[in-house]
């Protein structure tokens, strides 16, 4: 039995697009920010540090156990279940490299620029220009990986393309014709978003009952 401990964010939405792509069967916890249920005790045995998304598996033999961020979540399903990664060694290592890109620097980054550029209560000019630059840095690496490859690792569609899509399609509807602009990048988005299991991961948790 999996339970996944969400909110419709990006980061959370990794998680659910990996599972329905996996076919597993998971329950959903919609984890309410807003009312601080990521900081009660219960949930901090999950996830220490507050975060989602989390999972917990309920194993034979009464075992537990825990995985909490989505670069987690990702990693270890796929290997896990030999789906998502590359066979090839040299296409596995670019997987894994844009796999990083999303979980390390495109989703940090989109979601610190948020942070600066419309929760602050103050601007911060040079801040918003940073994060802006950094943001365009990663568009344009994706830019042109999909220039010459139809996924990010190559022939396979895999856990880069999901820890990347979410992202991607956030700053696709924020407004400022970002998909214009990038018309490798618009292709590989649309290819994604037209996958049923990637439509049916981007409505977790609105389609899931509180609780």
């Amino acid at each position: 039995m999996l339970t996944l401990y969400s909110f419709p964010t990006p980061n959370g939405r990794k998680a659910s697009i990996l599972l329905e792509e996996l076919g597993l069967t998971y329950a959903v916890h919609r984890v309410d920010l807003a009312a601080g249920e990521n900081k009660r005790p219960d949930f901090l045995a999950i996830s220490p540090i507050t975060k989602i998304p989390a999972l917990v598996e309920e194993l034979p033999g009464g075992r537990v156990r825990r995985l909490f961020g989505s670069g987690a979540i990702l990693l270890h399903f796929a290997e896990r279940t030999g789906r998502l990664l590359p066979e090839d060694e040299d296409e596995r290592a670019e997987a894994m490299s844009w796999f990083m890109l999303g979980v390390s620097d495109l989703g940090p980054t989109a979601i610190d620029m948020q942070r600066f550029a419309a929760r602050a209560p103050d601007r911060i000019p040079h801040a918003i220009d940073l994060y802006k630059g950094e943001l365009m840095r990663c568009y344009s690496a994706l830019e042109d990986r999909l220039g010459v490859a139809e996924h990010l690792g190559g022939t396979i569609y895999s856990i880069a393309d999901i820890a990347c899509f979410p992202f991607i399609a956030a700053a696709a509807v924020a407004g400022g014709g970002l998909l214009d602009r990038f018309p490798n990048l618009k292709r590989w988005h649309d290819a994604m978003a037209d996958r049923p299991a990637v439509r049916r991961g981007m409505a977790v948790p609105e389609t899931a009952a509180p609780g």
